[in-house]
């Protein structure tokens, strides 16, 4: 799960297939919130988006699992192009492989990432 922590630290995972430096904005209540990380990113890892249940499942753009907070931050339409991006070479390496989503080696798949110009 993508936490607040995540967001507001900055935090970088080895399993990253995206970056994103977008603030969690909250709109709603009585004092709307925004929390900015100047200068840095954060990484969202391959694990955010493989279901607890059920195999050869994996979930794009805002379906990823994450914190109310940190979830204000990660549903942004940018960030939602690098997770399609990032799941959908996920999913054609698991089909040609015949292995599941929980058993890609993530290495590889951000080495795919890097090579078709992503930043990971």
């Amino acid at each position: 799960m993508l936490t607040n922590n995540d967001v507001v630290s900055g935090n970088k995972h080895k399993s990253s297939i995206a970056r994103s430096a977008w603030p969690i904005e909250l709109h709603s209540g009585e004092k709307p919130k925004l929390e900015w990380l100047l200068d840095d990113y954060y990484d969202v890892a391959y694990e955010n988006f493989i279901p607890l249940r059920g195999e050869g499942l994996l979930v794009a753009g805002r379906c990823l699992s994450a914190e109310h907070e940190a979830m204000a931050s990660a549903r942004v339409t940018a960030q939602c192009f690098s997770y399609g991006q990032a799941i959908g070479m996920a999913a054609a390496m698991c089909v040609q492989s015949g292995i599941s989503p929980r058993a890609l080696d993530v290495s590889d798949l951000r080495e795919a990432l890097h090579r078709d110009g992503a930043v990971v």
